[in-house]
């Protein structure tokens, strides 16, 4: 077919079904709101095209040129995109639904606002995307290249990161959803606002990140590595996991409230009015940390290592402290005798 006969059917609405288009040269072509199903596309040249708000239902892609269309709000449904190049498309409110798309090319292309539901995109490139409000819900990502992106806003839902990277990216109030990141590297990486919550972050690397205002309720944080990062006002309530290490970090006014971190490493991190209220903390070390108004009200520092801390106004109402090494402790607030009369009061023996 022709691009002017293309052109003419796509401007009359006329839907190409089940059509064999492959190796076709339609680049520059105007084709918004094209209607492909059924189509064999395969390595079609489709190269700056204008496809915006175009729909491919079950279409083979294969090796298709889409390099510089724009795409905008167009849909891709059960469609096949080996080996795609979609490099600098605008894809801003595409949907990808259920697509194949193992190494497609989608390096500087713009995903603002697209959504990528069940699709998979192995081995793919990625790099230098825009990511604004995009939403990927159960995707594949195994082993794809995110590297220098840019995540606003976007929302990751049960994907599987496996062997992604994104080295130089920057992310702000993204959230991981019952997303497994264990093992990942966010090292270094600018993290203010993103969501982790209920995510699986052993052994994950995060030393160096700027991590304000970042909520890690009730994840799993085992061994996870924390050390000097900026985390002022971050969430750690209800984390778990044994020998994570917060060195030097940055932590003023965090919640590290009911956080059970045993043998976690504190040393020299900057703890100023965090809050520590029913943390288990045996074994921990806070050697050389800032505790000045922090608050450990009931939380089990037994065996803990405070050893040139600053434990100014530090309050350890109601805390235990067997085996504990506070140099500084004649400086912190014990437990007050009233308070701990009040939370041990029965009504029941009361009206005996």
């Amino acid at each position: 077919m022709s691009p002017e006969l293309l052109s003419i059917a796509v401007a009359l609405g006329e839907p190409l079904a089940e059509q064999d288009l492959s190796k076709g040269a339609f680049s520059r072509c105007a084709l918004g709101g094209a209607v492909f199903s059924q189509t064999r596309l395969c390595e079609t040249d489709f190269r700056e095209a204008d496809l915006r708000e175009a729909v491919f239902e079950r279409c083979d892609l294969r090796g298709v040129l889409l390099s510089g269309a724009n795409l905008r709000r167009a849909v891709f449904d059960h469609c096949l995109l080996d080996h795609a190049d979609l490099r600098k498309a605008n894809l801003h409110g595409a949907v990808w639904s259920e697509c194949e798309a193992p190494h497609a090319q989608l390096e500087d292309a713009w995903l603002g606002m697209a959504t990528f539901s069940k699709s998979r995109l192995d081995h793919a490139t990625l790099r230098n995307v825009d990511l604004d409000s995009t939403v990927l819900n159960e995707a594949s990502l195994i082993d794809v290249c995110l590297d220098q992106s840019r995540w606003r806003h976007t929302t990751l839902i049960q994907c599987n990161l496996d062997k992604a990277t994104w080295n130089e990216s920057h992310m702000l109030r993204v959230a991981f959803i019952k997303t497994n990141l264990a093992g990942k590297s966010f090292a270094g990486l600018n993290l203010e606002g993103c969501q982790f919550l209920e995510a699986d972050l052993s052994q994950t690397d995060f030393s160096g990140a700027t991590l304000r205002q970042c909520n890690f309720q009730g994840a799993n944080i085992e061994q996870a590595n924390f050390a000097k990062v900026e985390a002022p006002l971050t969430l750690f309530c209800k984390t778990q996991g044994a020998g994570c290490n917060f060195s030097d970090a940055r932590l003023r006014q965090a919640l590290f409230t009911e956080a059970v971190l045993p043998e976690a490493d504190f040393s020299s991190a900057d703890l100023y009015q965090t809050h520590f209220a029913g943390a288990q903390l045996p074994g921990a070390r806070l050697t050389g940390a800032e505790l000045t108004y922090a608050d450990f009200r009931h939380a089990d520092l037994s065996r803990v290592d405070a050893s040139r801390a600053t434990l100014f106004r530090a309050v350890l109402h109601g805390a235990r402290t067997e085996d504990a090494v506070m140099p500084d402790r004649a400086r912190a607030l014990e437990t007050d005798p009233d308070l701990a009369e009040a939370e041990n009061w029965n009504p029941m023996e009361n009206d005996i």
